[in-house]
This record gives structure tokens, C-alpha cells and sequence, in this order.
């Protein structure tokens, strides 16, 4: 009798530990897959181990090379006209000036807005020396002569849109006598540090004749101190050289200077192993 009760009882046993493996084997499977995921440690992203294409990256710090487009200055309208602006106060004459110049840009006539250039350099209303500004930039480099004076206006806004208006103008010269030319001329009246250093950079990349040539008529011709400055700087960066004087420019120019074409020959000789092609 006691035989077969111990016999029940290890048998009860066994079948409690199969049991008990079972459910430790099986259980773990009845969860799901997403519990599964979201206990599972997430791995950490690759970085970005990619070439950096130079190209492209130049490509897209580069500025815009296409010209601005140019936009129509604002006008007053009749509302403020009526509302009693400042020009209350101007006489017929400065009246008669700014409906001239308002109408130049209307029809777009160059050559009206250039007949009203110098009538606004000396018209004692800001506003109006405003408007010709506005009115001159509207034809771009075509009007450019007539901005340069604006640049030493007697109002800090005038001489702002000044400086802004003919350094677009000059980015749209395509013409490198043409362009060099002009900044030589505002070059030498002009006093404006910033903007000088700013303008000078024309000469960087252009034919080195032609820079150093424009260089030496400011340094020993112009008449303000702040350009004749920045000349003598902007010559050292494109000669390699201080200025002494302009015998010294022109001895470096016969040389040193190297023509564009005969510089585009050298080059090639070289790429090809030194054979001519």
C-alpha cells in the first residue's frame, strides 16, 4: 500500500515538472512582435560616411550669378499726397523737379532721367535726391556716371542707396574696360572706406595690365586720400609688390605681366608634357 502511494506521488511530481518546462519553454513565443520590438535596444544610425562632393558644395555656396531683376521704386499715392507729406513745404521749382523725374521712370526715358541728375545733386530736398537715385538705378549701368555723385549726398540714406544701386550696376557690366573703368572713377572721390574695399575686389581676376595701369591713374591722380589708399593695397594683392611709384608699376608691368593668351598657351604646353600642340 505504501508502495503504490509513493508511486502516485513521484508520478504527480514528474508530470508538474513537465509542466512547469513546458510553460518556461513555450512562453517567451506567445508574445508578440511588437512587444518583441519595443523591448528590443534600438541601434544607433549609421552616420553619413559619404564622399563630400567638392563640386556640388562649391556649387551651392556660390552666389547667383544671375543679374538682379530690377524692381519698379514704389510711389507715392494720391492718399499720401493729400494726407500732407513732406512735400508741403517744397517750392514749384523742387515740385516741378520731382514730377520730372517721377515721369522719366514712368516712361522709362534714360536719357530725361540723366537731364535731372544734375538738378537732384543740387536740390537742398533729400527726398528728391531719393527719388533720383531710385529713378537712375532703375536703368542700371546705363545711368551709372550719373550715381557716383550721390555717393557723397549729404543724407546717409541717399548715399546707402547709392553705394547699393551702383554696385549692382557694376556686377552687371559684363565688359572689363568698361567695368574696371568705372570703379577707377569712384575710386578716386571717394572717401567711403567700406565700400572702397568692397569695390576693390573688380580688380581681383580681371587682366593684370589693365588693373594696374587703372591703379596707378588713382594712386597718383585721384583726389581722395581714403581711395588712393585702398589703390595702393588693392596694387600690392594683384602685383605681389609695395608701391613705390609709377615708373616702379610700369617696369612691372613690361616684366612681370604675362598676356591672357600667351598665359592660356603656357598652360597647355605644360599639360601636354611640354610639346607644343
Amino acid at each position: 500500500m505504501k508502495t503504490l502511494i509513493w508511486t502516485g506521488v513521484v508520478v504527480c511530481a514528474a508530470v508538474a515538472a513537465v509542466g512547469l518546462g513546458l510553460c518556461r519553454r513555450f512562453a517567451p513565443a506567445a508574445r508578440t512582435a511588437d512587444a518583441a520590438e519595443a523591448d528590443a535596444p534600438v541601434a544607433a544610425q549609421p552616420a553619413d560616411t559619404r564622399p563630400v562632393d567638392a563640386k556640388a558644395a562649391r556649387a551651392a555656396d556660390a552666389p547667383d550669378e544671375k543679374p538682379r531683376l530690377r524692381t519698379r521704386p514704389a510711389r507715392a499715392t494720391d492718399a499720401d499726397e493729400e494726407a500732407g507729406g513732406a512735400d508741403d513745404s517744397w517750392t514749384p521749382a523742387e515740385r516741378a523737379l520731382a514730377a520730372r523725374i517721377e515721369k522719366a521712370l514712368d516712361d522709362e526715358d534714360l536719357r530725361a532721367a540723366l537731364a535731372c541728375a544734375d538738378a537732384a545733386q543740387k536740390c537742398a530736398v533729400a527726398d528728391i535726391r531719393q527719388s533720383c537715385v531710385d529713378a537712375l538705378g532703375w536703368f542700371g549701368g546705363k545711368a551709372l556716371p550719373e550715381l557716383v555723385p550721390f555717393l557723397a549726398d549729404a543724407d546717409e540714406d541717399v548715399r546707402d542707396s547709392a553705394r547699393s544701386e551702383i554696385a549692382t550696376a557694376i556686377a552687371d557690366i559684363e565688359d572689363e574696360a568698361a567695368r574696371i573703368g568705372l570703379v577707377e572713377r569712384i575710386m578716386a572721390v571717394l572717401e567711403d572706406a567700406d565700400f572702397l574695399e568692397d569695390i576693390s575686389n573688380e580688380y581681383l581676376g580681371v587682366d593684370e595690365k589693365l588693373a594696374v595701369e587703372s591703379l596707378i591713374r588713382i594712386i597718383t591722380d585721384g583726389a581722395a586720400a581714403a581711395g588712393v589708399a585702398q589703390a595702393r593695397e588693392t596694387y600690392e594683392f594683384v602685383t605681389g609688390e609695395e608701391w613705390t611709384d609709377a615708373a616702379a608699376a610700369r617696369r612691372w608691368i613690361e616684366e612681370e605681366y604675362t598676356p591672357p593668351e600667351a598665359d592660356a598657351a603656357e598652360t597647355e604646353v605644360s599639360e601636354n608634357g611640354g610639346e607644343q600642340t
